[in-house]
């Protein structure tokens, strides 16, 4: 049975692996530089955010964020690694919003009502890429005047008449008191996301 909560200002959904309508290659608005390889149990991973304008299906104005993970092959070992996710409140995933001066960009709160996205699973084949949905796909459906980028456990709006640069960044942490169902090599650690800039959104 699922469990509904109630989630006020930035207490927000958790992400996990859901229909995309079949637009994950249109519309792309940014892409974000690949992360250094962090190595764990003889298994290297990197990641990298990518932007694209909100989904046509949607009425409302929201950014759909991705983190592509990539296998790192680097010898020795091609067997398949396992990676766990928990997005909800910035358990796998810490976005960061900041302008061209490296300021933090104020959070733009939401009220939300939805499912909470239960923690999974992913297995990457050696030397293989992987995208997963890592914005908030339930929100508010409202249309603000501007780009919304709606995470979990933040919020920001990039309003259409904005002057200032926004870039987004973020960390990715796969936790170490799991074990691997599939009994596959577990990998552990942090990746930094380099910051991508996100154009403004002009009506």
């Amino acid at each position: 049975m699922k469990r509904f909560i109630f989630i006020l200002g930035l207490s927000l959904l958790a992400a996990g692996p859901r229909c995309c309508f079949g637009q994950t290659d249109t519309n792309l608005l940014a892409t974000g530089d690949w992360s250094e390889a962090v190595s764990s149990d003889g298994h290297a991973l990197r990641g990298r955010l990518l932007v694209y304008d909100e989904n046509s299906r949607s009425a409302a104005n929201h950014a759909r964020i991705y983190l592509e993970l990539q296998h790192v092959f680097q010898g020795g070992w091609d067997n398949p690694v396992e990676i766990y996710f928990e997005f909800g409140g910035r358990k796998n995933l810490h976005f960061e919003m900041r302008d061209g001066h490296d300021q933090s960009i104020p959070q733009y709160p939401v009220v939300i009502r939805g499912p909470v996205a239960n923690p999974y699973w992913v297995t990457l084949p050696c030397e293989s890429t992987l995208r997963l949905r890592a914005d908030n796909i339930l929100g508010p459906q409202s249309k603000p005047d501007g780009l919304e980028v709606f995470v979990p456990g933040d919020c920001w709006l990039i309003p259409s008449n904005a002057t200032n640069d926004f870039f987004l960044s973020a960390t990715f942490t796969s936790p170490s008191d799991h074990s691997s169902p599939l009994h596959y090599a577990f990998w552990q650690g942090t990746l930094k996301l380099p910051k991508v800039k996100i154009p403004v959104k002009k009506p």
